[in-house]
């Protein structure tokens, strides 16, 4: 998509209307995520007139939530505004913790990702204290090391937008009619009983589902199959030194993890004012949707 096409297309959502003062002249398309950066520019002002002070970016692993709240941060910033990314992934429950789930409720609860393993209550208190508030906040936020799957120290920072971004932003519980039917192997071999799903299930329920609440506006990341989701998820192990890769076959099982509610997203519509962004397998962008508030 070329830069006046995708100023044409965010012009057409009422909910950007910033899109027009844009010169697709002077967008450099050879700039790495310059298309991440062209709808930046665009929503940052239209978040601050409607002094939206949390801001969402949900998707599947590796469909670019970091690299876009990245740029929507720094663009924020460039508008003279304090903004700083926060990570549902920071919000980890520790390792110990999460061995005691597995040993008290199911095993596969010791993967950190699945509904459950997050501390909701202190994400919680974070997310309150931006709520019908205005101005800088000074937070103290929680860090979680993947490296060594465990939290590390605390970091403090002071912002008056948070970008708030994580894979399962958003879930909403399933019908329990849903929950019969295994949709692969992980939980045909591991969970024949149902029980880790029907957790993880009711978690988002009691613990999460309130939380979406103090989100003003969302952006929908989403590939356009689940296969792309493996790809890209594959594509990030690359990335690591080969001694901390995981092989193909642990790949594929750890994915399974997160396909239940990954597709569950891609069927229920966010709740919420925002976009859903349609992918490219290249990280392009194939098309855009206002999402909108319930009648």
């Amino acid at each position: 998509m070329e830069p006046q096409q995708l100023i044409t297309l965010l012009s057409r959502l009422a909910w950007t209307d910033q899109a027009q003062v844009i010169n697709a002249a002077a967008v450099d398309v050879r700039q790495p995520f310059w298309q991440w950066s062209l709808v930046a520019r665009a929503l940052a002002p239209t978040l601050l007139a409607g002094e939206h002070r949390i801001v969402s970016i949900t998707g599947s692993q590796g469909s670019g939530k970091s690299t876009f709240a990245r740029i929507l941060v720094q663009q924020l910033n460039e508008l003279g505004v304090q903004a700083a990314c926060v990570s549902l992934d920071d919000f980890y429950l520790s390792k110990q913790s999460r061995m005691q789930l597995g040993r008290d409720v199911h095993p596969l609860l010791t993967t950190r990702g699945v509904p459950g393993t997050h501390d909701c209550r202190r994400l919680g208190d974070v997310l309150e204290q931006f709520a019908g508030t205005k101005g800088v906040i000074n937070l103290s936020l929680p860090q979680f090391d993947k490296g060594v799957d465990d939290r590390v120290q605390d970091i403090h920072v002071a912002a008056e937008v948070l970008v708030f971004e994580g894979w399962c932003l958003g879930v909403q519980p399933q019908p329990e009619d849903l929950l019969q039917q295994p949709v692969n192997e992980l939980e045909r071999l591991e969970d024949p009983q149902r029980t880790w799903r029907q957790w993880c299930n009711r978690q988002i329920r009691q613990h999460y589902q309130g939380l979406w609440d103090f989100v003003d506006a969302w952006m929908l990341l989403q590939p356009a199959d689940f296969a792309q989701v493996i790809e890209w998820r594959r594509q990030q192990e690359m990335d690591l030194a080969p001694a901390q890769r995981m092989s193909e076959a642990a790949l594929q099982r750890f994915i399974q993890h997160y396909e239940r509610l990954t597709r569950w997203q891609w069927q229920q519509p966010l709740v919420g004012e925002g976009l859903g962004i349609d992918l490219t397998a290249g990280h392009q962008i194939a098309a855009m949707r206002a999402l909108g508030r319930p009648s």
